[in-house]
């Protein structure tokens, strides 16, 4: 496994596949895999042990899954998601050089980047460096050929395979205007020389409003390139190849001696087959449409068409081994989509030259995950008193149709020990919410009654907060019944903090009362105190002249410079209550120790992602010691509907690695002994060489000055804990800081 650093906070972790859980007597393959919302399918050997493991890019959060064959079955493999290059919209895996190593394709703008594959890495995954950014094609307009990038609306995929066997890699793409399709023929072998020799393929043009697409002599194309060119190789040279591809698909679809297209529309739930021929001019042309494939052709089991309620794309891979093209279908879309059931896979029950097509299975890999649909919002709480940590998710929404998306509060019981957990799903749907109309269910539990029993307070879309009664009493499993809808503060006015409640109930003040922490969608932090008004208690909300309610200054990082989701995540250890949100990117920012002597106090933001992980959209995160060694494990939910399980392990010189770019080491460091910061003076000037320029910094707030031993070298503070190192110009009383570097400060 592969260890992240976690310089920034007081803690490591590992990425895991995380303990075993159960759904009905059955155990989940991939539980804390993070849920599917719209991925993309590719082979690619892994280990290289001769067979195809499987690669996932999900295009809703840019995320990436591997999976290790095992016979008949998939393992994620964690380790193997690590060090892959930026990718965005969409990404397929092909070996273009011939070398065995399949290289990515994937989408920049309406360009298509080209990364070579150099093998793999110790940790497992490959290595990759640019070639082709972007990748270029010569086209002939009539007045010579020139240089141009070859074109891929972003919101679409191409088909990349050899489509003729000459040995390179061919194209076809939607043009810009996404009506008719492009052809990118490889012209060397083992090689990217592209040219486009078709700017009508396969003589076809789809509707501007719908699917309908027109073959034929409804078909009209005046704007070709010079000299189209469709299947250079006789139609008996053809017999029996396959051909694959993305959101359009080249492959044999009906056993004829032509390849054949898959293609799909964002409005539709079917796929279009294009069965084509070779016309008289030599081109590809359409002979037929089948328009919700594979009705019309040899097919077999429970369902005559594909039907993934919107803009469903193919991916052919031989899942099963068996020497034939099967096909895996997901949308290409993240929204109005069946989002915990958006995985198809149709295996070839014939053979590779008259495939018969039937449905396998309609939550393909996906029905080994917990995937609550959309935005999961995990927290480990013990719920029936036994001294372990059960498991709660709530989600934004589950998508039902355009009308019909409920939220709901799903719950597993840790059937295992406080120091070896698993898990058994005990519902979906532990309250009824959609009674009074409550959506983006964001739980938050805690005795609030001082009856002994878990209580449960629901954060929802509108900004309210509203709360459910335990009434099974203690040491048993938590039922819970509507107590207030929409709770007021100590001043009789209902809490409204805007849009998406996310509340957090913990002992703030150290009263042995629980506070609520609120967080919402414009990124920022309420706290309300459990306050004594009269005779009642109640909620006060905490404010201060700088900050108005916006607790401690904390924001949550955006995406458009709008919002920001921020969901809170405080944990508590022996060196205080860590300060911890989830934001809209995807990352948990870290904003160190809160200050007991003043809890309104301003915290500065340590990190913007702690360990640098980032899973997907709309992260909200959970951080308790599941197994009782010490270190909180982190669970972060996030917008695909599931879970990524982070396991603790221990922090010491040993085992952990360096920060990201190396700047200041050793860090972690001992107490008493001396830091550098590499090329100090290049970063700052001549500032690493002044006294009065750097900072200790310690998470409750207090401040030390650096004693500087050398250009760029430092004495550490003798008191262990987590300290920003910051260095400033000019006076240090006012530093106007240029660097600011998390360091952990071990005994």
């Amino acid at each position: 496994m592969a260890t992240m650093s976690i310089a920034q906070s007081p803690w490591n972790w590992q990425l895991q596949s995380g303990p075993q859980v159960m759904i009905e007597g059955e155990i989940m393959a991939h539980p804390f895999s993070g849920g599917l919302r719209a991925p993309q399918w590719s082979p690619i050997d892994m280990d290289g042990d001769g067979d195809e493991d499987l690669f996932m890019f999900d295009r809703d959060g840019s995320r990436i899954l591997v999976f290790e064959r095992n016979n008949s079955s998939w393992t994620e493999r964690p380790d193997w998601s690590e060090g892959w290059p930026e990718m965005r919209d969409w990404v397929l895996l092909r070996d273009f050089d011939c070398d065995g190593l399949p290289d990515l394709f994937t989408s920049f703008q309406n360009n298509i980047h080209v990364w070579k594959n150099t093998g793999l890495n110790t940790g497992g995954a490959p290595s990759f460096e640019p070639f082709a950014i972007p990748l270029m094609a010569s086209w002939d307009f009539g007045n010579g050929a020139q240089e141009l990038p070859v074109i891929c609306p972003f919101g679409d995929k191409p088909a990349i395979w050899d489509i003729d066997n000459d040995g390179d890699l061919d194209f076809v793409a939607f043009t810009e205007t996404s009506t008719r399709l492009y052809r990118f023929s490889g012209q060397s072998s083992c090689a990217l020389d592209l040219k486009c020799t078709n700017r009508c393929y396969a003589m076809v043009s789809e509707g501007s409003e719908d699917n309908t697409l027109f073959i034929g002599e409804d078909h009209e194309c005046n704007f070709n390139v010079v000299d189209p060119e469709g299947r250079p190789l006789d139609d008996d040279e053809m017999t029996g190849r396959l051909h694959a591809g993305g959101a359009i698909t080249a492959l044999q679809l009906d056993g004829e001696e032509a390849h054949d297209l898959l293609i799909s529309d964002v409005s539709y739930p079917q796929i279009s087959g294009l069965f084509l021929e070779s016309a008289i001019d030599g081109q590809d042309s359409t002979a037929w449409v089948d328009y919700a494939f594979p009705a019309l052709i040899d097919h077999a089991g429970p369902a005559d068409s594909v039907d993934l309620e919107r803009f469903p794309a193919a991916y052919p891979i031989d899942v099963d081994s068996d020497g034939d093209i099967d096909l895996i279908f997901s949308p290409n879309i993240g929204y109005e989509i069946d989002d915990d059931q958006c995985v198809e896979l149709w295996t070839n029950e014939g053979t590779a030259a008259s495939p018969v097509w039937s449905l396998e299975d309609d939550d393909y890999i996906q029905d080994g995950m917990i995937d609550v649909g959309r935005g999961a919002k995990p927290k480990l709480v013990d719920l029936d008193g036994d001294g372990d940590l059960d498991l709660v998710v709530g989600n934004k929404e589950r998508y039902e149709g355009v009308t019909d998306t409920p939220t709901a509060i799903a719950l597993f019981e840790n059937v295992g020990t406080s120091g070896d957990p698993s898990f058994e799903w005990r519902t979906w749907s532990a309250v009824d919410l959609d009674v009074n109309n409550i959506e983006s269910a964001f739980p938050a539990i805690g005795d609030l009654d001082g009856d002994g029993d878990m209580d449960l307070l629901v954060g929802d879309e509108l900004g309210y907060i509203h709360q459910f009664e335990n009434t099974a009493g203690p040491g048993s499993w938590p039922i819970w019944e509507m107590f207030e809808l929409a709770i007021s503060d100590a001043g009789g006015e209902v809490i409204d903090v805007g849009q998406f409640a996310a509340p957090q109930l913990l002992d703030v003040d150290g009263n042995g009362q629980l506070d609520l922490i609120i967080g919402e969608k414009n990124g920022s932090l309420k706290l309300y105190l459990h306050c004594l008004t009269g005779d009642d208690t109640g909620w006060c909300l905490s404010t201060t002249p700088e900050n108005g309610s916006n607790w401690a200054g904390i924001q949550a990082n955006q995406a458009d410079i709008i919002n920001g989701h921020s969901t809170p995540c405080l944990y508590i250890d022996e060196s205080g209550i860590h300060m911890m949100i989830g934001n809209e990117l995807g990352a948990i920012q870290y904003f160190g120790v809160l200050d007991t002597e003043d809890i309104l106090n301003p915290l500065v933001e340590i990190t913007d992602a702690v360990g640098n992980y980032i899973h997907g959209a709309r992260a909200a995160a959970t951080f308790a010691d599941v197994n009782a060694d010490g270190y909180p494990e982190m669970l972060i939910g996030i917008h695909n509907g599931g879970i990524r399980w982070h396991q603790g392990i221990v922090t010491d010189i040993s085992t952990a690695t360096q920060p990201k770019f190396g700047m200041l080491y050793p860090n972690p460091v001992r107490a008493n002994n001396t830091i550098r910061l590499d090329y100090a003076a290049t970063l700052l000037g001549s500032a690493a060489n002044c006294e009065g320029t750097a900072q200790w910094v310690a998470t409750d707030g207090r401040i030390c000055q650096a004693q500087q031993t050398g250009l760029g070298t430092f004495k550490t503070p003798n008191t262990p804990g987590m300290y920003v190192l910051v260095f400033a110009n000019g006076d240090a009383s006012e530093p106007m800081a240029q660097l600011k570097i998390p360091v952990i400060v071990l005994p």
